[in-house]
């Protein structure tokens, strides 16, 4: 990942574009592996969990109504 958006910014970006990011989606998560992939990457890679289906509705509006009234609390 930090070869291509190396190659990226230096090749490809005009003057006045945004450094590229990085965006990494996994099936599963592995902190190890994602910990050594990242370790000392000075371009901003983005890391997230991916979902194959949508959880069911009803745990969706439990979450919506826990930040609706904690607006500052992570949902997980």
């Amino acid at each position: 990942m930090n070869l291509y958006l190396n190659y990226f910014k230096k090749e490809e970006n005009a003057e006045d574009d945004n450094e590229p990011v990085g965006i990494i989606l996994a099936a599963y998560k592995n902190q190890i592996l994602v910990e050594y992939a990242t370790d000392s990457i000075t371009n901003k890679i983005l890391l997230a969990k991916y979902q194959l289906y949508l959880p069911d509705k009803q745990i969706l509006q439990d979450q919506l109504a826990k930040l609706l009234q904690n607006p500052n609390e992570d949902i997980v």
